[in-house]
């Protein structure tokens, strides 16, 4: 299959220094060593194309310090291919007052295939013909062959047609899989209402996947009035049958008290079985009950092995979430520069949280110069996600008037959003200022009763 590869740059990079520039010139990229990035095998198998926008940070040396996803292409694995192939490349730097300076630029990565030339794979006639005699396990074969290209023609009609006849049939897997060509507008118009109508069908006829999936459409109110007692049952239905992300649906329903009385056994217990199938958002979530003592007995090792184990699936939280250990030296020997490198690779993806880490590594000088310019961009793209902690360390640099010129008002701004957010040391900070008249506030003590309330109220951080 031909396929090509194009990428542009999109904009002129934008200086990472906090003060204002008086002369700035841009990075240039190297083009001979912006080598294209391999096509993934599995993404090239599935047809898979689209256009990816990374933004990427160039060091003073010309590196690629970093790399994320500012849109991406719709499948992960162009994505990671793309900021792998980013990483490989060597830019002049941007200059500064004629200084090497960090800068941030963005580029554009287009995967695109030819259309094929040769004929496609057509499916067997042994297969034809026993679904057009109404085998039911055949018609659902040759659905799914249309629908994926596997064996077949991609086709989306014709995959329509035969899910229909299987499930005239009382084939659970075709009303499923109907149910999500609606939910994403596959060969049909998407419609929500008509994706909870076929997975009704099929979690009646028992069908794991459909019995999640209607789940999520309950606890989201997705085609279906939101319900999250409807949405635990339907998971434990799925759960029970040992479909790993209803498992992990489950047990983050129980952890949380949505729909369920909350039951921190009950809920570890779920995220483990998912965790040992393979489920990296179960791992995260495992990891992070372990650590807390929720459900399990405290163990920092078995914290980072499970960390690790959804890191190395390139899970951004599992990523953000092992940095931490290496940080703080939770269970493994502290080292800062392990930690920084998982936080850029969680960065990558777009975890606001790493970006926040990373804010503090500079602000603090962990492993890196302390550079306050450094720290507040990091926390400034942070917030940009509305990350709380990212917005009160914000509030605290704009008080004191590091690194930027002091304001009170921004200050009290960046406090309230991460107050509003839950964030309890920021809640705490607007509860002195109305109680004694700062940040530029007339003292109130009803504002500061009122937050001394939501404190009161705020979960242990």
């Amino acid at each position: 299959m031909k396929r090509s590869l194009q990428f542009a740059f999109l904009a002129a990079c934008v200086a990472a220094s906090a003060q204002a520039a008086v002369q700035q010139s841009p990075a240039v990229a190297d083009f001979n060593s912006c080598a294209k990035p391999e096509w993934p095998k599995e993404a090239l198998r599935k047809e898979q194309q689209g256009t990816v926008t990374l933004g990427f940070l160039i060091g003073p040396d010309g590196a690629v310090l970093n790399a994320e996803v500012r849109k991406s292409s719709g499948y992960l694995l162009l994505d990671q291919a793309a900021l792998a192939g980013i990483r490989r490349c060597t830019f002049k730097p941007a200059r500064v007052d004629g200084q090497p300076s960090q800068a941030w630029m963005q580029m554009q990565y287009m995967w695109t295939l030819d259309p094929p030339t040769a004929r496609a794979a057509q499916p067997s006639q042994a297969l034809l013909r026993a679904a057009a005699q109404g085998d039911v396990e055949s018609q659902w074969k040759l659905g799914f062959a249309y629908l994926t290209g596997r064996g077949a023609p991609r086709d989306d009609a014709l995959a329509m047609a035969w899910f229909r006849k299987a499930a005239d049939q009382g084939s659970a897997k075709a009303e499923n899989d109907i149910g999500t060509m609606y939910e994403k507008g596959q060969g049909v118009p998407p419609s929500d209402v008509e994706a909870a109508s076929w997975y009704r069908k099929a979690a009646d006829h028992g069908d794991r996947y459909a019995q999640n999936n209607l789940g999520v459409f309950y606890a989201s109110g997705r085609g279906v009035p939101q319900d999250p007692v409807q949405a635990a049952a339907l998971y434990r239905k799925a759960a029970e049958q040992g479909h790993p992300w209803a498992q992990t649906n489950l047990g983050f329903a129980l952890a949380a008290g949505r729909g369920v009385p909350k039951d921190d056994a009950e809920a570890t217990s779920w995220l483990r079985k998912a965790a040992e199938q393979g489920n990296a958002s179960a791992q995260v979530g495992l990891g992070f009950r372990i650590a807390h003592g929720l459900g399990a007995v405290a163990d920092q090792a078995e914290v980072v092995a499970w960390y690790r184990k959804a890191a190395d699936q390139n899970n951004p939280v599992g990523l953000n979430n092992l940095g931490y250990t290496y940080e703080t030296g939770a269970g493994v020997t502290q080292d800062y520069a392990k930690a920084q490198e998982l936080y850029y690779k969680a960065v990558g993806l777009h975890n606001a949280n790493a970006k926040e880490a990373l804010g503090g590594m500079y602000e603090r000088g962990l492993g890196v110069p302390a550079d306050i310019g450094s720290a507040l961009m990091w926390y400034r793209m942070a917030a940009a996600q509305d990350n709380r902690v990212a917005h009160r360390k914000l509030g605290i640099l704009y008080e004191e008037g590091r690194g930027v010129t002091k304001n009170q008002a921004t200050a009290f701004e960046h406090f309230e959003t991460a107050a509003k957010a839950g964030d309890l040391p920021a809640i705490r900070r607007l509860v002195a200022a109305y109680a004694n008249g700062e940040l530029g506030k007339t003292a109130s003590p009803e504002q500061a009763a009122l937050w001394t309330e939501r404190a009161a109220k705020a979960p242990p951080q």
